[in-house]
């Protein structure tokens, strides 16, 4: 019910089942107070927001069960907005060793040189490792739970008591099991951002990023600072990123259904060293994901037996998976997201340069698994 009908007000709409798109920069005033004193619902410039924006937001909130949300442009916008809106200059940050690579280049090239903020990098599977890496001016924690290269997990339920002890704002990127899956904000974390781009739009045509929360205060500090960075989605994004949840939760099942069928394939395979997927018993943290989250989605990753140019050389002969970065859209796409570092920084995030990553489509798990295996047997690369 949420997915389709949610926020939507047929009524206004002279009855259309679909939102009309608001493109325009500009609404119209009826009076010089209302211009400064607007009430709830009115809209003056799209710099602030849109009806197809807060249609959107009133989805995504409902999903999450949080009371604020707000859209931002991509899913790096809503990241960084969220960082600058609770950074502390001269304090220290806490940040997941498998966060998106831009959020750690964010946290390495602007908030320590500018801000003078500190962050430590640490593995979130381990509580002993991030609980000691707390100092007296840590006010964040950075989560990603799955991650996106090696699927590994954060106890976010955990987590979050430990921050909330010593008075720490916790953020998660909760793209990968998106709110059918996994409500962070249940589990006690304070801010959840979703990277729209991927299942929310799912059909690779569209950016966007979402921020969901229950603290009013961040909330409010969110709203003042969104028109200041200029950073929030437009109509146009916003109205098809609203018609991508509708169908979102079928096409959710469908990519975890073709993973669910090449993680087992991949796990027989006889080329194949290892499989890593949280829906997988054979995956060390499978117990957690199945306290915490109910659903995984059409991402997973594998290493074969082989060097990483031989890994490299499975990855060209793959026709169906398309080499490309992202994931979450209708297509089948495959990368190797630590091929270019050295095999000591892949080691850091456990796995090796080799590492395979492949997000399963819509093309149906039959079609998948032949391009793997005639990808996998091996040739002249």
């Amino acid at each position: 019910m949420i997915l389709a009908h949610a926020g939507d007000h047929y009524d206004d709409n002279l009855g259309a089942i679909a939102p009309p798109i608001f493109l325009t920069s500009v609404h119209k005033c009826d009076s010089i107070e209302n211009y400064y004193h607007q009430r709830d619902g009115q809209y003056v410039y799209s710099r602030y927001s849109n009806p197809n924006i807060t249609l959107l937001e009133t989805k995504v909130a409902a999903l999450e069960h949080g009371k604020h949300c707000l859209a931002y442009a991509n899913g790096m916008a809503a990241a960084s907005a969220a960082i600058l809106a609770l950074a502390k200059p001269g304090g220290h940050i806490l940040c997941v060793h498998n966060a998106y690579n831009c959020v750690q280049q964010l946290l390495r090239e602007y908030c320590g040189p500018v801000l003078g903020i500190e962050t430590t990098f640490v593995h979130g599977y381990d509580f002993d490792e991030l609980q000691g890496a707390i100092r007296e001016n840590t006010f964040l924690m950075i989560l990603e739970s799955p991650g996106s290269s090696t699927m590994t997990l954060v106890d976010l339920r955990r987590v979050s008591a430990l921050a909330k002890a010593h008075g720490i704002a916790t953020y998660i990127d909760n793209t990968y099991c998106t709110p059918l899956h996994q409500k962070p904000l249940e589990l006690g974390i304070d801010l959840v951002m979703h990277t729209a781009t991927k299942y929310m739009g799912g059909h690779s045509d569209v950016l966007g990023g979402l921020l969901v929360t229950n603290e009013e205060a961040l909330a409010d500090r969110l709203r003042q600072l969104r028109p200041l960075f200029g950073g929030i989605l437009s109509p146009m994004d916003a109205w098809l990123i609203t018609r991508g949840l509708r169908t979102m939760e079928v096409r959710l099942r469908a990519h975890e259904e073709a993973a669910m069928q090449v993680a087992k394939a991949l796990e027989r395979h006889p080329r194949v060293r290892k499989v890593y997927y949280p829906g997988l018993e054979s995956h060390p943290q499978h117990a957690l994901a199945l306290a915490q989250q109910t659903g995984n989605c059409g991402l997973l990753s594998f290493e074969i037996d082989g060097t990483p140019e031989e890994a490299a050389a499975v990855v060209n002969r793959l026709k169906v998976f398309t080499i490309g970065p992202s994931w979450g859209g209708f297509e089948s796409l495959v990368v190797m997201p630590l091929y270019s570092m050295t095999e000591e920084e892949a080691a850091w995030y456990g796995a090796s340069r080799g590492l395979i990553r492949i997000h399963c489509g819509l093309e149906g798990a039959d079609a998948l698994l032949r391009d793997l295996e005639q990808a996998l047997i091996p040739g002249d690369g």
